[in-house]
């Protein structure tokens, strides 16, 4: 089974994106900040993550930049509540796939996550 972390500060929308995953067929857990992304990913078991750019202690194009340094072919997906269009330019940068805008329509995440080569 596909398992994908979810990362974002926002811990209800982080649970309810990895139960909307796990109804879909994925295996998914959370995080709460890039700190935890980066703890997480070294630990091995990811299939795919998908990261929150703006959150507190570690952000999330930082926390991809570690990551890609660990695990240069583990698949992250970027988002973003906050449009500006420099963070989601430097999070493809730093080895996003892509950037999806908040909120995040379960179906063109599905999709994204299928493209990403992240499939059930």
């Amino acid at each position: 089974m596909t398992k994908i972390l979810v990362v974002d500060d926002e811990k209800e929308l982080a649970q309810y994106l990895a139960d909307q995953l796990a109804e879909s067929g994925y295996e998914a857990e959370t995080a709460l900040d890039g700190v935890e992304a980066v703890l997480k990913a070294i630990d091995g078991n990811l299939d795919a993550i998908i990261m929150d750019i703006r959150m507190p202690k570690l952000d999330g194009i930082n926390a991809i930049k570690i990551i890609r340094k660990i695990t240069p072919d583990l698949p992250v997906l970027a988002f973003t509540g906050q449009a500006g269009q420099s963070d989601i330019v430097e999070s493809v940068r730093q080895g996003a796939y892509t950037c999806l805008l908040k909120p995040i329509k379960f179906s063109e995440l599905l999709k994204t996550l299928e493209l990403m080569g992240a499939s059930r």
